[in-house]
Parts: C-alpha cells; structure tokens; sequence
C-alpha cells in the first residue's frame, strides 16, 4: 500500500474540496474514495464523500457515508451533523433532530454546533428542506 504523510493527504482532501465546490461532483468522488483508501482509519474522507452524496441529492448514498464516518468515530461532530442533516432531507425528522441536539449541546459554539443550530432553527421556522445542494464545512483535521 502507498503511504502518504498527513500534509499530502490534507492537501488531496482540499483538491476533493476544489472539486466540489465546483460542482465537479464525479472528480470529488474519486479524491474522497482515494483518500478514504490511503487513510481507512479516518473518518474525515468519509464525511467528505458523504457530502459529495449530499449534493447529489443522493441521500442514501450520504447517510450510508456518515454512517460509516461514524463507526470509524463514534464522536465525529461532522459526521453526526451531516447526517443529520441528510436524515432531515431524507424525511426523517426525529432521527435527524436528535443528533442535530446532540452536536448543538457538545459543539455550541463550534462550526459542527453552529451548523446544527442553524439546521433546528431552520426546521422549528418551517423552512422547506429540500437538496439543492449546501456549502460543505470541510473538517479541520484527518486523523
């Protein structure tokens, strides 16, 4: 197996990240299922490539990532934010509100925190939630 030092892997994460940005979708997949190859231990690529999903408005395919983010690490606020989120779209409001609560009362004042802050509100105002795609608040870290 090829093994890259972090700074190469944070640096083919932000490409992903250029990638999708760009709404170059297919080109960001391939980043994120490479990185996640290079670093099977890290959740981040994994979040990442949820969020690829995401904007997709390939639920399933995103909740499946963040599902998988999370048995890597059961504490990533990232990936219990983003699937909450994606369970909300997805129809699953209850689901999607208790892991959005959960990162809110742990990251308050965080970025996953003030992601699930904005997403509650956004439900208890009556905001339609449907995927038209949304900014990706990439992770700060791979581990």
């Amino acid at each position: 197996m090829i093994e890259l030092d972090r700074q190469h892997l944070v640096i083919l994460m932000e490409a992903g990240y250029v990638y999708l940005g760009m709404k170059r979708y297919d080109d960001a997949r391939s980043v994120f299922e490479g990185v996640s190859a290079l670093a099977p231990d890290s959740d981040v690529p994994l979040v990442a490539l949820g969020g690829v999903h995401f904007c997709e408005g390939r639920l399933k395919e995103a909740i499946a990532c963040y599902e998988q983010a999370l048995k890597l690490d059961p504490g990533s606020l990232f990936a219990k934010v983003y699937l909450g989120e994606a369970l909300l779209f997805a129809g699953r409001m209850d689901d999607g509100m208790v892991l959005l609560k959960e990162v809110e009362k742990k990251d308050g004042t965080g970025a996953a925190g003030h992601f699930a802050s904005t997403l509650i509100d956004a439900v208890k105002n009556g905001v339609s939630l449907k995927p038209k795609g949304r900014k990706h608040v990439a992770p700060s870290k791979l581990h």
